[in-house]
């Protein structure tokens, strides 16, 4: 029912109807518009899955290809000095405006006796803090020695076995070099970085970091 006639001259019926159909028509509108929106996202979600994926294999491609080929070159260095390839951690390869780092890196984790030394670690963390500040304590336990995933991590534990020295306390730095004989290597990982000159003629990180773009 359309309105052909002036407000004033409908019967109660008859505008009860316009406003169904009106309320009809605006849900109509409405479905459209969600149906719409969730396209829309759908295609975007995708489309942006579909390009991080692909950068991200652009990325691996480029690292391993751009670590290869840098090893090449740092091979054909030495045998042009006919001398054998220095084996070191690391290595440079750069003219006048870039440089390229590859560095290898051990992996390392904790053996099964590690937890016995975490542990100890702990109590003697709690009986020097937890009494006078619980949350100071927490957050040594939490921040120094765990990971984003709630790991202990070889890392964030070896930094806070420097910072344990400044506490001068005995019993923790042995339980810390002991923790530390627990350490065993588990793999290595190459890494390269890449190096322009700004315009004060210093070396600038080339990051292919989100947080740095």
């Amino acid at each position: 029912m359309e309105a052909t006639k002036p407000i004033s001259e409908y019967t109660a019926a008859e505008l009860k109807e316009l406003a169904k159909q009106k309320e009809a028509v605006e849900q109509e509108k409405q479905i459209k518009r969600k149906k719409a929106y969730d396209t829309d996202k759908e295609n975007f979600l995708n489309e942006v899955a579909t390009k991080f994926t692909e950068v991200k294999g652009i990325l691996l491609s480029l690292k391993n290809d751009t670590i290869s080929h840098s090893e090449n070159f740092n091979a054909l260095k030495y045998q042009l000095e006919d001398k054998a390839v220095k084996e070191a951690k690391s290595f440079e390869l750069k003219n006048d405006n870039v440089k390229i780092v590859v560095e290898n890196q051990d992996k390392f984790d904790f053996n099964d006796t590690a937890i016995v030394h975490i542990n100890a670690i702990k109590d003697i963390f709690r009986e020097k803090f937890e009494s006078r500040n619980k949350g100071f304590y927490n957050l040594l336990d939490s921040i120094l020695m765990k990971n984003s995933k709630g790991e202990y991590d070889a890392k964030l534990l070896n930094k806070a076995r420097r910072q344990a020295k400044e506490l001068g306390d005995e019993a923790l730095m042995e339980e810390f070099d002991k923790l530390n004989d627990c350490l065993v290597v588990v793999g290595t990982a190459k890494y390269v970085r890449v190096y322009t000159k700004d315009d004060k003629n210093r070396w600038k990180d080339v990051s292919l970091s989100f947080s740095s773009l």
